[in-house]
């Protein structure tokens, strides 16, 4: 599976949960699982903030592997990449 294109994406939570202020994830359709994230599933921190009642918005998504998404999440800093948090959005790993 991690040579598999799909969409790797990111959301922007409506209010910080702790210290998480976004979630960035991968999939092969896109549409199937945000829908299980609004469902409140799809990930633990997902089924977590949607618990405390945190909503969540698309915020930015790009093509590639699991591998890719990997190396965003560990590049870390999301707000910085984020475009609803930051005026002029870094691309990083993004692009």
């Amino acid at each position: 599976m991690t040579g598999s294109t799909g969409t790797i994406y990111l959301l922007h939570f409506s209010q910080p949960y702790q210290h998480a202020r976004h979630y960035t994830g991968w999939a092969l359709n896109l549409a199937e699982r945000l829908a299980a994230h609004s469902h409140g599933s799809g990930s633990r921190l997902i089924e977590v903030i949607s618990r405390a009642g945190i909503g969540f918005a698309l915020a930015r998504t790009t093509t590639g592997t699991r591998d890719k998404e990997r190396a965003i999440k560990n590049a870390g800093g999301q707000v910085r990449y984020c475009p609803l948090c930051t005026p002029k959005p870094r691309k990083g790993r993004w692009a």
